[in-house]
């Protein structure tokens, strides 16, 4: 079974960036400066956590023979998605095929920590949950031109 991977902006949850209020007149302007910028940061680590859970997700499905490695393409590296269509290859030859019901998910995701090294790059770790185990996957993203690239994949 596989299903197009499918990443989407998350909604933001939190107040618009500008607040509609005035800044009273006792705060600095450069207080209310950081607290926007602080807000944008934030809204920029949750789209980044969603993006790499839902491409942590969908990297596992692949490996484990769920997913087929073209849905993930436009956000994997081409030199990674080579590494993981090999893998994957292996893993055909040693193990036999599970019998898996259509539209169960086979991995379930769980928390992600950012740590945004720059503008442009963000590592994350992400807890997932298969079905007789939990694992830790390490992802690098980086941002190319306007979209975040897969470049490194570490599963633990």
């Amino acid at each position: 079974m596989t299903a197009p991977l499918t990443l989407t902006r998350p909604q933001a949850s939190a107040p618009p960036r500008r607040p509609s209020t005035p800044v009273p007149t006792a705060q600095s302007p450069r207080r209310a400066s950081r607290q926007v910028r602080a807000q944008d940061i934030a809204d920029d680590r949750a789209r980044i956590a969603a993006t790499a859970t839902s491409l942590a997700v969908a990297c596992l499905e692949v490996l484990s023979g769920v997913r087929r490695s073209e849905t993930i393409a436009r956000w994997v590296e081409p030199e990674l998605l080579a590494k993981i269509d090999h893998r994957c290859q292996l893993r055909a030859e040693v193990a036999p095929q599970r019998a898996t019901v259509p539209g169960a998910r086979t991995v379930r995701p769980g928390t992600a920590h950012v740590c945004q090294i720059s503008p442009e790059i963000a590592e994350v770790t992400v807890i997932v949950a298969a079905a007789n185990r939990v694992r830790a996957v390490a992802v690098r993203l980086e941002l190319l031109t306007t979209r975040w690239t897969l470049t490194a994949l570490q599963t633990m």
